[in-house]
């Protein structure tokens, strides 16, 4: 049981990144992009157990993250041993197992600007799956949720969920 709900989220996320709107939102230090998918957000069935009257809603967010970078240093040392097929294999091994980008669905709580993270995919620059994991709470409570702090991405995101949210209602 626990396989299938992993496999439903999984699908539901890859779903979503091929009829999609994203929308960049914010680009962070290291270089990773993060966008909302405006097609996905709705208002969400959810109940949290502790709150009355609370208007949720989902979101799907992507996070892309930045190609990774051969420093001279690597240059160096590959010219140096010239292109024998370890160096293939060690190149193809990277980059089916470093992260392209996290396709992950948000429950966001817009009264306070919180969210609780319930499934994520991580994909490999050719849509391979490399993990993914769905919540298994059954029973939400407001302490389940990240309060997000101004000024960060997190919050960032929140808001512009929101904000479409509140434009489309």
């Amino acid at each position: 049981m626990k396989r299938l709900a992993v496999i439903l989220a999984g699908s539901t996320l890859a779903m979503s990144g091929y009829a999609a709107n994203w929308l960049e939102v914010s680009k962070s230090q290291t270089g990773s992009v993060f966008s909302v998918d405006l097609d996905s957000i709705e208002r969400s069935d959810i109940h949290i157990i502790d709150e009355k009257e609370v208007e949720n809603i989902t979101v799907s967010i992507r996070r892309t993250y930045p190609a990774p970078k051969v420093t001279a240093k690597d240059s160096k040392e590959k010219d140096a041993k010239g292109k024998d097929d370890k160096d293939k294999v060690a190149n193809k091994a990277v980059k089916e197992t470093s992260i392209h980008h996290s396709d992950q669905q948000w429950l966001i709580a817009c009264k306070d600007s919180s969210y609780y993270r319930r499934a994520y995919v991580n994909y490999a620059a050719d849509d391979k799956v490399l993990k993914s994991w769905q919540s298994d709470k059954p029973i939400l409570t407001t302490k389940d949720f990240k309060i997000t702090k101004p000024k960060t991405i997190s919050r960032l995101l929140v808001e512009q969920a929101c904000k479409s949210y509140q434009q489309d209602k």
